[in-house]
C-alpha cells in the first residue's frame, strides 16, 4: 500500500468514528499505557498535544504531569525549511500556541532538552505496519529529528485500524519501539 493510501484508508476511518467511540478508545489506550508503561522509569518524557483525528494525549499528559514526570512539547524550527523539532518544557501554566500546522506548541523558548536526553518519547502516527514503522502526516518533522535515536525510546499511539499489513517503507521513516493500543501493548522485536 503506499503511503497515500494509507492516509487516505485511515482518514476514512476516522470520518466513521463517532466522538463516543473515540473517547472510549482513547480511555482504553490511557489504561494501557499505565498497565503496560512503568513510568517509574522515565523522569523526562516528549509528548504532543494531539489533534481530533489523533489518539488523544489529554489524560495520558495529566497522567504524566500527576507522576511529577517532566513532560516535553515539541516546537518546529522557526528557520524556514528546517525540520527539526526541539522540544521545551512543559507545564499546565505555560500557554500553547497554534502553529501553521495547526499543533498545539509552547509560545516561549524555555528549558530546551536534546532529543537524545528524553528518556521517552510518545509519537503521533498517521498509520504503522507490522514491523512498527511510522507513516507519519508527510512533513517528516519526526523521521528528520529522530534520526539516530533507538527505536526502544519511541512510542507509539494508536488504534487498531491505524496498523496497516502492507506499507511501503523508505530508509528515512522512524522505526517506532513499542505501540500502545486499544487492545494492548506491542513491542518491537528489536
Amino acid at each position: 500500500m503506499t503511503k497515500k493510501e494509507a492516509r487516505n484508508n485511515i482518514k476514512r476511518h476516522f470520518s466513521n468514528l463517532s466522538t463516543k467511540q473515540k473517547i472510549n478508545l482513547d480511555s482504553k489506550i490511557l489504561k494501557n499505557f499505565k498497565k503496560f508503561i512503568d513510568t517509574s522509569k522515565y523522569q523526562k518524557i516528549g509528548s504532543y498535544f494531539s489533534l481530533n483525528n489523533e489518539v488523544s494525549t489529554k489524560g495520558l499528559n495529566e497522567y504524566l504531569d500527576e507522576k511529577g514526570i517532566n513532560i516535553f512539547l515539541p516546537k518546529i524550527s522557526e528557520v524556514k525549511n528546517n525540520k527539526k523539532l526541539n522540544f521545551l518544557e512543559y507545564s499546565r501554566e505555560d500557554s500553547l500556541i497554534e502553529n501553521e500546522y495547526r499543533v498545539l506548541e509552547p509560545s516561549k523558548r524555555m528549558n530546551e532538552i536534546e532529543i537524545k536526553d528524553l528518556d521517552l518519547i510518545l509519537i503521533p502516527l498517521r498509520a504503522v505496519n507490522k514491523n512498527l514503522f511510522r507513516l507519519g502526516y508527510g512533513g517528516g518533522f519526526y523521521d528528520f529529528s529522530l534520526s539516530g535515536i533507538k527505536p526502544i525510546k519511541c512510542l507509539g499511539l494508536g488504534y487498531e485500524f491505524q496498523i496497516v499489513n502492507d506499507l511501503d517503507i523508505e530508509p528515512h521513516d522512524l522505526k517506532l519501539g513499542g505501540l500502545i493500543t486499544p487492545e494492548g501493548y506491542f513491542k518491537n522485536a528489536l
